[in-house]
């Protein structure tokens, strides 16, 4: 009788742990499904957000209290606040142009809206439109790149899209939002990996209030916490517009 009883334990257990449930049938196609998720994420055109930005970085960590405005495909406005909540520093990014009111050190820097000067605030290496893509919950544009491969991984999705010399793979959920992005070079090292999480989707949007970044080579992790979301409501004229203040050092950075 011992024998029986210990298969039924084995049994009982086995179904008591919870397993991943598997969307079943023949592979997706790439482009179907890259289509498919970037009509899933049309919205929002806009989002106004206050944050908590955790850093990790050889420049620039800390924790920051930001707020931020986007509007897509590729404004963006970053206000680092004090902890009086008063602004400490500002960052526009519109037109390919960015500018950055740094209070701290009394210097206006201004030029084109690389990487490295959107990091100049907060150290992310991302391009204007990626940033705005992420925070708006959407896939990062990968310029000339186009879909490879879809698999079915667990009750979502994996897409993979190429391009010149950069791999991009992408995690979609089985409703389509992104809660990964992967990026490598052509010899496969990461460049960054970036994790969305707790999506808000009450607004017909799916956007993250979790977002983690992690750039090894860069030796960045970041990690974005967003609240008091607003979708939908366009920023207030001139939101992505940044003046010199008078009697302030302006830097013009390339």
């Amino acid at each position: 009788m011992r024998a029986p009883l210990v298969a039924l334990a084995c049994l009982l257990l086995l179904a008591a742990c919870p397993k991943q449930p598997v969307v079943s049938g023949p592979p997706p196609d790439p482009g179907a499904l890259y289509f498919q998720a970037k009509k899933a994420h049309l919205v929002p055109e806009t989002l106004s957000c206050d944050a908590k930005a955790f850093v990790e970085a050889p420049e620039n960590a800390g924790r920051y209290s930001l707020h931020v405005s986007v509007k897509r495909p590729a404004s963006l406005r970053i206000e680092a606040l004090t902890p009086m909540g008063d602004p400490a520093a500002v960052l526009v990014a519109d037109q390919g142009r960015f500018a950055l009111l740094d209070l701290r050190n009394n210097v206006f820097y201004r030029g084109p809206a690389t990487p490295e000067n959107l990091s100049r605030l907060i150290p992310v290496p991302l391009r204007d439109e990626e940033l705005v893509s992420l925070i708006a919950g959407d896939i990062p544009e990968l310029p000339g790149g186009r879909p490879e491969s879809a698999t079915r991984e667990g009750d979502g999705y994996r897409l993979v899209i190429v391009g010149p010399r950069v791999r991009q793979e992408v995690a979609l959920g089985g409703d389509l939002r992104v809660v990964g992005v992967r990026r490598s070079d052509a010899e496969g090292k990461l460049l960054w990996t970036i994790g969305l999480d707790e999506h808000d989707d009450s607004s017909g949007a799916q956007v993250a209030r979790l977002v983690h970044l992690e750039a090894p080579m860069a030796q960045t992790k970041v990690d974005l916490r967003l609240r008091n979301i607003l979708t939908g409501k366009p920023p207030p004229s001139g939101a992505f517009l940044l003046g010199v203040p008078p009697g302030m050092k302006v830097e013009d950075v390339q």
